[in-house]
């Protein structure tokens, strides 16, 4: 800050027009003799035009008549440096119309009056370097006319302005306008608009001793004001750089937070509707565009049935508490994912509620697994008690056999009662070799031995006969004898089980089911010998979604019966024996689903690793 004693008779050193003009800064100059500071404000444009800059003058019509005249004596031609587009000379008056509304300066309107008018003082510069120099007296009109907010709010517009564009920016204020101690306030507001307040006098000019001594007590006093204001908002901006330093490390480290959590964080305002999703939770939801879905109520994002209790998780965030619930929701490819959901207020500085903020968790493969789990468990029981009736069962057939033994063998039975319990016989045979394969499925999955195939598909064949022969289905089996695989047969059983069912439950009645099984080798490993069972039917095959997903635990088409882990169960059994399970399936004219599994031949390494760790 520059005091009186700075002050000569070519202005305040470092000043506008001076040898220390600061690019992009915003001067202000006060005076009392406007010839004083014409002289002053000719230094100023002459040094811009001089250099190869522009110079924009907005000013009323008497200050830009006396600056040409002080520039033309100066042998600067005016007229020349107007026609070339680096002396721009508007009446501030009428450039005041243009963007003032209702006594209020309209920051749209004000920039699209300004920026055409630098733009063009800026597109005539001789030099790269060169500089745009701008006065302005339209705040001064304003001060003048008593809107004293509104030319605060103008200084503050062009305070933009001057961050935007190399500019050297000056305004000026009759010091008359601020001659009296209530308007010494508004002086101090307008000081700390600027980046440098300085007097523009000249004093050697005066008449007398006494004229001089008052304009210099005059203009001390002026600038101490200047001088603490100065130092007041350097102050000011020192606390608020801090201030903004500090905040921006808090949100900086506040975003980093919620950046690297894995959990999805969302923010709704208070309607529900979506303002922000963690990038976390848009990777899990698989959204490419989180704009298509800023706005949107979030609520749109779940399942009908599920809305009720997630908008009374928003209600009682609303009221001050915390939501939760959990649901389904899925994501852009159709992927279902299980969420954990917490909704909680997020308060203003007032302590009323101003948003609503969301954390969810993945847990859909927590979820599956306890699903799966139950479903085992219900396999299992299902199991056991199988196991239990088939065991139970034998001894009341073992019985019944021999009584019809015993009837047949008697020598007084009349020969078609005889022929009747003979078929009754073989039946109950039959009875009893189900319920052994039954007990069998429950028995044989501890351990791996060398089996037959074709005994394999036999004992299969025979659990669904009565299922084919109701449905009148046709089934050709193509397996050779010799065939023999090291594998755990109960798991085995289970696995060709599941693909038989499923075949017999998608042939229409009449329908046709081929199973054939021979040596092979494993495409995808090195040609490993094998044993390939393939299991083919005609019957309505699958849509391309439903193939999709028909590995995927608790996908089912069967809604009524189906729990959807049937071909899950039969892939994880397969491969856990080193083995593959591979299917193609069409609809249409010549619908139909074939299924490949493929098991090695000899005892593989992995399983009987598996087996001895078990």
């Amino acid at each position: 800050m520059h005091t009186v004693n700075e002050v000569g008779e070519k202005g305040v050193v470092g000043g506008p027009g001076g040898s220390g003009t600061k690019v992009g800064s915003h001067w202000v100059r006060f005076y009392e003799d406007p010839s004083v500071f014409l002289d002053q404000l000719a230094e100023f444009a002459g040094s811009a035009l001089g250099s190869g800059g522009a110079c924009i003058v907005i000013a009323t019509a008497e200050c830009r008549s006396g600056l040409a005249d002080r520039l033309t004596e100066w042998a600067i031609d005016v007229r020349l440096a107007a026609r070339s587009g680096r002396y721009i000379a508007v009446d501030a008056q009428e450039m005041l119309g243009r963007f003032m509304v209702e006594g209020w300066p309209d920051r749209d309107l004000f920039y699209r009056t300004i920026e055409p008018v630098l733009a063009h003082a800026e597109s005539a510069l001789t030099r790269k370097c060169g500089v745009v120099s701008v006065f302005g007296e339209m705040v001064a009109l304003l001060w003048k006319g008593g809107h004293y907010d509104a030319t605060i709010q103008l200084e503050q517009l062009w305070n933009e302005v001057a961050t935007q564009h190399c500019l050297s920016l000056l305004c000026a204020y009759p010091l008359s306008l601020f001659a009296h101690d209530a308007e010494q306030e508004g002086f101090r507001k307008v000081c700390q608009q600027h980046a440098e307040a300085a007097p523009a006098e000249s004093f050697t000019s005066m008449g007398s001793e006494s004229e001089r001594k008052r304009m210099v007590s005059s203009l001390q006093q002026k600038t101490a004001l200047v001088c603490s204001v100065m130092e007041e908002r350097e102050r000011a901006i020192a606390e608020r750089k801090h201030a903004e330093e500090k905040l921006f490390r808090s949100e900086e480290f506040a975003r980093k937070v919620v950046e690297s959590c894995t959990d999805c964080v969302k923010v709704l305002d208070l309607e529900g509707r979506l303002e922000y999703m963690s990038p976390s939770g848009q990777a899990a939801m698989e959204i490419s565009d989180l704009s298509r879905f800023l706005g949107r109520t979030w609520l749109e994002l779940w399942k009908d049935e599920d809305r009720p209790r997630i908008e009374e998780a928003v209600a009682v965030a609303k009221r001050g508490g915390v939501g939760m619930f959990q649901a389904d929701c899925i994501t852009i490819s159709d992927r279902r994912k299980y969420w954990d959901v917490r909704v909680t207020p997020a308060r203003g500085r007032d302590g009323a509620i101003e948003r609503l903020i969301a954390f969810s968790r993945d847990l859909t493969e927590l979820h599956e697994a306890q699903q799966i789990a139950i479903q085992a468990e219900k396999v299992a029981a299902a199991g056991r008690m199988a196991a239990t009736i088939a065991h139970e069962i034998n001894n009341p057939l073992e019985a019944v056999t021999n009584f019809i033994y015993l009837a047949r063998t008697s020598p007084k039975m009349p020969e078609e009662a005889a022929r009747q319990l003979e078929i009754a016989d073989r039946e109950l045979t039959r009875v009893a070799q189900m319920a052994q394969k039954t007990l069998g499925f429950y028995r044989d999955t501890s351990k791996n031995k060398w089996m037959g195939v074709c005994e394999v598909v036999d004992d299969v064949l025979l659990i669904y006969e009565r299922k084919l022969r109701n449905k009148q289905m046709q089934t050709t089996v193509d397996v050779d004898p010799s065939l023999k695989i090291f594998v755990k047969q109960g798991e085995l059983k289970q696995a060709l089980s599941n693909l038989v069912a499923n075949a017999i439950d998608a042939s229409r009645e009449g329908g046709a089911i081929w199973l054939r099984a021979h040596a092979s080798k494993n495409w995808t490993n090195d040609m490993e010998p094998g044993i390939r069972i393939t299991l083919a039917d005609n019957g309505s095959g699958m849509a391309p979604e439903v193939q999709k997903r028909i590995f995927a635990p608790f996908f089912t088409t069967k809604t009524n019966v189906g729990t959807g882990i049937g071909l899950w169960v039969t892939k994880s059994l397969i491969e856990q024996q080193c083995g593959y399970l591979r299917f193609r399936s069409r609809q249409g004219r010549h619908s139909g689903t074939v299924m490949s599994m493929f098991l090695p031949a000899e005892p593989h390494p992995q399983a009987h690793q598996a087996q001895l760790a078990a």
